[in-house]
């Protein structure tokens, strides 16, 4: 009897080291795992917050802020209209700033494009922010009451949105005001690339009915 019970008392224990080990062997979810599960909800997460804030920096005009945020190879580059990236450049030459010359934030003018009259639209950084891209056509404040993620709000005939043909691995989010009309609609997209592991503004474009 008593050879049984420590027989019995063996494969017990045999029973219950063989069922720890086979747990060892299961997944276990870690913080860094469900990072990693989901990452383009990070992403959307982290570009919705920065841009958040870049846009009240533009509105304070704490530039210094900015360039913070700015790539620092590439700078900032202010797309007119839509059509950020195309070499042609609808409306005239785009203008790149570097993260020193955002942060400056002197009065040097700048020439940001043309309307449809061909009439030049030159101005330092400041007034160009406030004047084309927080009022419409510098005549009254825009309401950016819609904000979307790599994607436009509407879609309208005209200068075509293209980052992502030229920025194929470009983000960006977009403020929308759809206006009165479907022609007093502006757009403001601020547009992001990765580089080492952190995200930075590469961009801002205004999409706008051309005047």
């Amino acid at each position: 009897m008593k050879n049984t019970r420590v027989l019995s008392y063996i494969v017990l224990s045999f029973l219950l080291l063989y069922g720890c080990a086979g747990d060892d062997k299961k997944p276990v979810s870690s913080a860094n795992d469900m990072g990693k599960i989901h990452p383009a909800k990070e992403t959307k997460k982290e570009l919705l917050a920065l841009s958040e804030e870049i846009l009240s920096l533009l509105k304070e005009s704490d530039f210094e802020k900015i360039s913070e945020m700015v790539d620092p190879e590439h700078g900032v580059t202010f797309a007119f209209y839509a059509d950020f990236g195309n070499p042609a450049g609808y409306g005239g030459q785009y203008v790149n700033l570097s993260k020193k010359e955002i942060s400056e934030n002197n009065d040097t003018k700048y020439l940001w494009g043309m309307d449809e009259s061909e009439k030049e639209i030159e101005m330092s950084l400041n007034e160009y922010v406030q004047q084309m891209l927080l009022q419409s056509w510098g005549m009254e404040e825009v309401e950016y009451s819609i904000i979307t993620f790599n994607e436009p709000a509407e879609n309208f005939a005209g200068v075509f949105n293209t980052i992502h043909q030229y920025y194929p691995d470009a983000k960006y989010v977009e403020y929308h005001s759809p206006g009165i009309n479907e022609h007093s609609f502006q757009s403001l997209r601020f547009i992001y690339q990765e580089r080492g592991g952190r995200w930075y503004l590469i961009g801002i474009a205004r999409d706008v009915a051309t005047l």
